[in-house]
């Protein structure tokens, strides 16, 4: 998919929610991979840092509970 205002291209990805295991859908744009669970409401951000490293960033929404 082609991002008409900053000229950038969106790329599908799949992982499954840290959370609670569902299989998710997100698009990767410059190194960020921006993924919501939809049983569990959770946001996670995957960041590439090198070939060998990734990191993670798992928010929970107010209200919600870890599953983990």
């Amino acid at each position: 998919m082609k991002n008409e205002k900053k000229d950038s291209y969106w790329i599908p990805k799949q992982m499954y929610c840290p959370n609670c295991g569902t299989l998710s859908i997100g698009y990767q744009r410059e190194g960020l991979t921006e993924f919501e669970c939809s049983r569990c409401l959770t946001v996670f951000v995957r960041s590439y840092k090198n070939r060998r490293q990734d990191l993670l960033l798992i928010t929970i929404p107010k209200g919600k509970v870890r599953l983990t």
